[in-house]
């Protein structure tokens, strides 16, 4: 079970017209489109949420100089 994350994370980013809730993972978990008054698009357990996140980290090599 994942646990949910706490609303002190969330942020509320809107337009006039509509609104996201946005974790500070990135994850949007509540969209209502295209009106405040419309259904959910995400939030449920049937539409999920999306998530903007950079991918894993790539290994790299170090390389140091000696003599410096």
């Amino acid at each position: 079970m994942t646990r949910l994350p706490l609303v002190e994370q969330y942020g509320l980013i809107g337009d006039m017209q509509t609104s996201a809730h946005v974790c500070d993972d990135g994850s949007i978990d509540w969209l209502c489109l295209p009106r405040f008054d419309s259904s959910a698009l995400l939030g449920t357990q049937k539409h999920g949420s999306w998530q903007i996140a950079p991918a894993p980290p790539a290994r790299r090599p170090i390389r140091r100089r000696s003599g410096l």
